[in-house]
């Protein structure tokens, strides 16, 4: 079975919901530590959530607001009202994951 390859932002992404549920404020700021210097805009955190939870690598685990955010289906337009975790897929491939081969896939 080939393992899942994620790139660099995913990976980043998946670190810092490593031991806790996070929102995408939550994410935004662990990529960016050292504020106001960034390290990428949000609206590509935004999007590659988006693009990882089609993937199967995080899901939904808790919504500020289930009307307007329900668990299922996901409404990707609420993106900011959901608390996200790793999927088992999203744990495995954070763990092989390794930032020091030749370059991150794309």
């Amino acid at each position: 079975m080939e393992k899942p390859k994620l790139r660099e932002l995913q990976f980043t992404i998946l670190d810092g919901m490593a031991d806790d549920y996070e929102d995408v404020e939550q994410l935004y700021l662990y990529l960016n530590p050292e504020l106001p210097r960034v390290r990428g805009p949000l609206r590509d955190v935004v999007d590659e959530i988006a693009h990882m939870l089609r993937d199967g690598y995080i899901a939904p685990k808790h919504s500020n607001n289930e009307a307007v955010a329900p668990l299922q289906p996901v409404e990707f337009t609420a993106l900011h009202h959901y608390w996200f975790k790793a999927t088992a897929k999203g744990t495995e491939a954070w763990q092989s994951f390794t930032r020091h081969k030749d370059a991150p896939p794309r």
